[in-house]
């Protein structure tokens, strides 16, 4: 660590020379973009970018990379705040209160949250990395295929817990977005839910889900609404509402406590491989309405709401770092894509990379830091052409909302079906939420879907079929506990909840 230490200055130098500088804006503004896009996650962009780090050093491309993989976990942030259409998965938990918030007219103070807590995440936990490489590195290395599938059903227990006026519907919502999880080929059995149809051969892409899911819904309202109807949004970002949009030392100082919890739990999660940054910010997200003295106001438009997700999404950043860098293991999809860009760069991840190559490390750990900084000046920057979109009359936003939505499903692999697919899902969680039955945990419970499966199958293999082995994992029997204890404490509140309302109306 002496070592590591000794390459300080030598890495601030380099980080902070005029060409790093441009090539971190670059990427904070390439990402901001990509992440902005519905499908264009971190991984996406980063792939993308890959033929321009060709004539870059290592300490330069590396840099690059990280910038835009910062960037495009808060850029994913902002349609989901305006238009209730999450560039990423991850950002899909910051809707929940920050798109409320944004219909309140607030749409300006969602997004300040957003990017402030999240420079504050990256910032902690490039700190955390430096310190806790080793020791987080090696806690990663605990988690295999078993542990991983106790991880997936702890989250599932969560998202029915936590989500939907009851646990029942949202179970229910959870059951349904496994089932969609699992159409097409399974990986290990065959094909499964297809109908004989080509089209769901291959599944249902992850873009078509979040689209048709949480973005369409909302498109069928904007096409619905009438030149009469009121616009509480038009009047959000004007001179009467600064009060309400601003945020000031002393709403961030409120806000420290939470995140302080998410940098946390974002560096945590992000150390071990795999769950990524929607398991980051769904676990925050949880933890401060768990502990809040008044959760039922969680979905309505609070500040922890936004502050909880955005700050463990980019906190997760530094996070996969670690058991990259350190064990050459990737925490992520878009840390695969920065693994590729080393390796083909003739440095070796590992555990020896700490001592042989320090300045990389360390101007990594700068990087992460300084392109925090530039995030901040680049959203601060932008913020209010972002936010002009709230002013929109909703019944011209709603075609270009569609066209957007439809070019992006389109985009992603150039097939049609996958357009009426988004459509169609789109009219089934519009009607969900009709009957009050909630549309998120379908989303997240796709997400977790294959997590699940992959890692029980990988566990079974390795065990001879035995299901015994889930007795023996210490960790994986500890997970399963808890995600037991946590579905139970959930019915248990809405029986007592039910309980109180019924003495109520009798009183």
């Amino acid at each position: 660590m002496d070592a590591l230490f000794d390459n300080f200055f030598p890495a601030a130098l380099m980080v902070m020379s005029p060409t790093s500088l441009f090539v971190m804006l670059a990427g904070v503004i390439v990402g901001t973009i990509m992440g902005a896009l519905p499908g264009f996650g971190a991984a996406q962009a980063l792939a993308l970018m890959f033929p321009f780090t060709f004539t870059m050093s290592p300490e330069t491309g590396t840099l690059f990379f990280i910038s835009i993989y910062a960037a495009a976990e808060y850029g994913g942030s902002i349609p989901a705040i305006l238009i209730r259409t999450p560039g990423t998965t991850a950002a899909a938990i910051t809707l929940l209160d920050g798109f409320p918030m944004a219909r309140q007219g607030k749409a300006l103070r969602a997004l300040r949250i957003s990017l402030y807590t999240g420079i504050a995440g990256s910032i902690a936990s490039s700190i955390i990395f430096v310190f806790a490489a080793s020791l987080l590195a090696w806690i990663g290395l605990q988690f295999g295929p078993s542990e991983m599938f106790a991880v997936g059903v702890f989250g599932l227990s969560m998202i029915g817990s936590f989500f939907g006026s009851s646990p029942v519907k949202g179970f229910v919502a959870t059951g349904i977005g496994l089932f969609l999880a699992m159409i097409g080929s399974s990986g290990f059995a065959g094909l499964r839910f297809t109908f004989g149809l080509e089209s769901l051969m291959e599944g249902l892409p992850l873009i078509v889900v979040i689209t048709g899911l949480l973005a369409m819904p909302e498109v069928f309202r904007l096409l619905m609404a009438r030149k009469s109807d009121p616009m509480p949004d038009v009047d959000a970002l004007g001179q009467s509402d600064r009060e309400r949009n601003h945020v000031g030392w002393k709403d961030m100082r409120k806000l420290t406590p939470t995140m302080l919890r998410a940098t946390v739990i974002g560096t945590a999660i992000g150390a071990i491989p795999g769950p990524g940054a929607t398991v980051s910010s769904l676990v925050a997200y949880n933890e401060e309405r768990r502990i809040s003295k008044h959760p039922e106001k969680f979905g309505t438009g609070l500040d922890e709401g936004v502050a909880a997700p955005e700050t463990a999404n980019n906190a997760i950043v530094a996070g996969a770092l670690i058991p990259s860098l350190a064990l050459g293991v990737p925490g992520s999809g878009a840390i695969a894509v920065l693994l590729g860009l080393l390796i083909s760069k003739g440095v070796v991840p590992g555990p020896l990379l700490f001592e042989q190559n320090g300045l990389l490390v360390m101007a990594v750990f700068i990087g992460l830091i300084v392109s925090a900084l530039i995030m901040l000046a680049v959203g601060m920057a932008g913020m209010r052409v972002f936010a002009m979109i709230a002013r929109v009359p909703r019944y011209i936003l709603g075609p270009f909302v569609l066209l957007l939505l439809i070019m992006g499903v389109y985009a992603e692999a150039g097939y049609a079906p996958h357009v009426v697919m988004a459509i169609m899902l789109g009219a089934g969680a519009f009607w969900m939420e009709k009957i009050d039955m909630p549309v998120i945990p379908i989303v997240l419970a796709f997400v977790m879907g294959p997590v699940i499966e992959s890692n029980f199958n990988r566990a079974m293999v390795i065990h001879g079929g035995d299901l015994g082995f889930f007795l023996t994992r210490p960790i994986t029997v500890g997970l399963l506990l808890l995600s037991l204890t946590t579905v139970l404490l959930a019915f248990r509140r809405a029986l007592r909840a039910r309980r109180e309302t019924t003495r109520t109306a009798a009183a």
